[in-house]
């Protein structure tokens, strides 16, 4: 029921009012049993939808649908087919957000500027991600590589080596994940032996190949990430209350926008600073296919909805977000 109230607006909720209203007063004025039973049922299905409208779903619960793969393997969204989850609207209100919370938020203009998102009108575009750092906290992140005698390798070349061409887009990043643990290169989640990985990449099974994962660091102490997709394939630290991000593909950036390499070695010089007052930096769980606080910053405390609490559908699914 609250999936299908979150689609509709005033206008939808007025009309099921008076309809329903109307249909309540005619039934009542006929004698039969079985029409007075069906003007109360109607009745209080006029009650519950206006609850929900009114109450439940602006300060509550609100059922919200996962349409992309930037949260996976956490929440799974691919192709108009994804988790419906709930997220409760209340908690914020008495709590403060805590990393790690999974959280529902409205992005800033920048995150969705030439997205050509779809939304009804008056109704704002919903982002999901996780809390990594919170207000003071100090972050960095760095790239994994593959070194395989002493060429060094990201995520996306494995990638594209494996499956194809095709390989290096959204939707079979979303199908394919490369991973680097201390233990190796997961492809999917099954270690690959490092002769395969050798000979996949130089022809050379017996080939020299050094793993390093791609860590993100919270006030000087590596994460602990076992729900991520794929380590980062980027370098990244705040400077100025920003996102100064670098990877291959795109080059130097900060909060989304290019610059040169000389001003990237100049901020980083600065060393690494805080997050500003009343923000938090969100990041996907897929680390190489999220546009998160990475590419448009930190983000304010106000534009918070509320924390993903349960994944209600499908069924085989169902289960608390963690």
């Amino acid at each position: 029921m609250n999936e299908v109230i979150n689609s509709l607006s005033i206008a939808h909720i007025t009309c099921i009012v008076v309809i329903g209203t109307l249909l309540r007063i005619g039934l009542i004025r006929l004698r039969a049993g079985v029409a007075q039973s069906t003007a109360e049922i109607i009745e209080s299905g006029i009650l519950v939808v206006v609850g929900m409208f009114l109450i439940v779903r602006p300060f509550v619960l609100q059922a919200f649908f996962i349409p992309s793969p930037s949260m996976e393997p956490t929440l799974i969204g691919k192709n108009g087919v994804g988790d419906r989850i709930l997220v409760n609207k209340l908690i914020y209100r008495l709590s403060s957000p805590s990393r790690d919370d999974v959280a529902v938020f409205i992005p800033p203009a920048a995150a969705i500027e030439g997205d050509n998102l779809e939304e009804s009108p008056g109704v704002p575009v919903n982002f999901i991600k996780r809390v990594i750092a919170v207000s003071g906290d100090r972050l960095q992140v760095t790239a994994g590589k593959v070194w395989i005698d002493g060429e060094a390798y990201g995520h996306t070349a494995i990638r594209l080596r494996l499956f194809g061409d095709g390989a290096g887009n959204n939707d079979l990043q979303a199908d394919h994940h490369v991973r680097f643990t201390d233990k190796g290169v997961t492809v999917d989640g099954k270690l690959m032996p490092q002769s395969r990985l050798a000979s996949l990449m130089v022809g050379d099974p017996n080939a020299t190949v050094h793993v390093v994962p791609g860590q993100t660091i919270l006030n000087g102490k590596p994460l602990v990430e076992p729900f991520i997709a794929e380590d980062p394939d980027y370098d990244l630290e705040i400077y100025q209350g920003k996102s100064l991000k670098y990877d291959s593909m795109q080059g130097p950036r900060l909060n989304g926008r290019a610059i040169t390499m000389d001003e990237y070695t100049m901020d980083r010089a600065t060393g690494i600073g805080r997050l500003p007052a009343r923000t938090y930096f969100m990041m996907g769980d897929n680390r190489n296919d999220s546009k998160d606080s990475t590419e448009w910053g930190p983000l304010d405390e106000h534009r918070i909805v509320g924390r993903a609490q349960f994944v209600f559908w499908p069924v085989n699914r169902v289960r608390a977000i963690r």
